[in-house]
């Protein structure tokens, strides 16, 4: 029998064996009357996408599974459709249903969960950026402000991804600014307002606080990131840098932004809707 990835026998499908693995659901469409189109992230292979045969119709292959945010395992068939895995069951692990009863816990994690689809390449960083996530999902059940943990967690995917950004210096003079420092997108470093004229565009402003804060967030272990707290003037600095950082790099925002605005829009209004 052929093992799966992770090391664990699976049961026999048809001729060959099927591989068994961890998985985060990140997305799932809808094929036809029956069938689905998943997207999800796994600790060996990054993000795959698969095809469920007759998943809304089955009961028995994926009960309770093919949920966004859902930890599950899922076994693949070992002769994938061309670019698309072919998934033969699932079995739930853990629902996270206390973080979605919580919708801004359940706009943050959207967006944390797109963004570690995102940098889930080079392969080397998966199994990294699939455990902070799991736990980022645990953190938020468990009621860890979304802003901050965003926030935090971001950083740190953005770190294990390749991208982390350089905050303690100045990229041309290497004086530490005290002040207010230019993020270049392009570069993901700082330069300070004395060499500003010098750095690549576009460029975001952070202040220390939040300089601070970002750089904590990519050197803390991922099970104290919970402990960082960006208050609400550093928040919407970090919020607007990574944001536009993405933007830059990726050629077009996050999908998850949307129902993060609008969540948090809501949130703000007078009438909390």
């Amino acid at each position: 029998m052929r093992q799966a990835n992770c090391g664990r026998l699976i049961f026999p499908c048809e001729t060959m064996a099927a591989i068994q693995t961890p998985a985060l659901i990140l997305s799932v469409k809808t094929v036809g009357e029956a069938d689905c189109l998943v997207t999800f992230l796994t600790p060996v292979r990054g993000r795959l996408t698969g095809v469920a045969k007759h998943a809304r119709k089955s009961r028995r292959r994926f009960p309770n599974v093919l949920e966004p945010l859902n930890r599950v395992e899922l076994w693949l068939s070992a002769r994938p459709r061309g670019e698309l895995e072919f998934l033969e069951k699932g079995e739930l692990v853990r629902a996270f249903a206390g973080l979605r009863r919580d919708l801004p816990r359940l706009a943050a994690a959207a967006v944390l969960a797109e963004l570690a689809g995102e940098l889930a390449s080079p392969l080397e960083g998966a199994g990294a950026i699939f455990a902070l996530l799991e736990l980022a999902l645990s953190r938020l059940e468990e009621g860890a402000a979304p802003d901050s943990l965003l926030l935090a967690t971001a950083a740190h995917l953005l770190k294990l991804g390749g991208y982390a950004w350089q905050l303690e210096a100045c990229r041309t003079c290497g004086e530490r600014p005290a002040g207010p420092a230019w993020l270049s997108l392009r570069e993901g470093g700082i330069y300070c307002p004395a060499c500003r004229t010098q750095a690549p565009g576009p460029l975001m402003s952070l202040d220390a606080g939040a300089r601070k804060l970002l750089a904590a967030a990519q050197s803390l272990p991922a099970d104290r990131l919970n402990r960082l707290v960006f208050p609400p003037r550093q928040a919407e600095q970090c919020l607007a840098a990574l944001r536009s950082f993405l933007r830059h790099h990726l050629d077009r925002p996050l999908k998850a932004w949307e129902f993060f605005d609008r969540i948090r829009a809501g949130a703000a209004s007078p009438a909390g809707l």
